[in-house]
């Protein structure tokens, strides 16, 4: 081989060192300024939610919040539904037999 070959092969394997080293920093930078979003998006709700706790509610007791959710749910569950009835007096009738 000629001295023109080796010089030339070993420029064209420095140069590609050199990209997969460039390709792997730029990987690197992305990945930290991708954690570094994810850790100011993580602080910022953070605030917000110290803020939110910090202000003062209409539901601030806790017999509130259950008034609250009491008056959300449906009253399903304290009237029954018709085939539960129905299955209740299939089961009494059985017991009386």
């Amino acid at each position: 081989m000629k001295n023109s070959t080796k010089i030339k092969a070993g420029l064209l394997l420095t140069s590609l060192a050199c990209a997969a080293g460039a390709t792997a920093a730029l990987v690197l930078l992305q990945k930290k300024r991708e954690e570094e979003v994810y850790h100011e998006a993580e602080l910022k709700a953070m605030d917000e939610l110290e803020e939110m706790m910090r202000e003062d509610s209409d539901c601030a007791s806790c017999a509130c919040a259950e008034e609250c959710a009491a008056a959300d749910m449906p009253d399903a569950f304290d009237a029954g539904t018709p085939a539960e009835e129905d299955d209740e007096a299939d089961d009494e009738k059985s017991v009386e037999n």
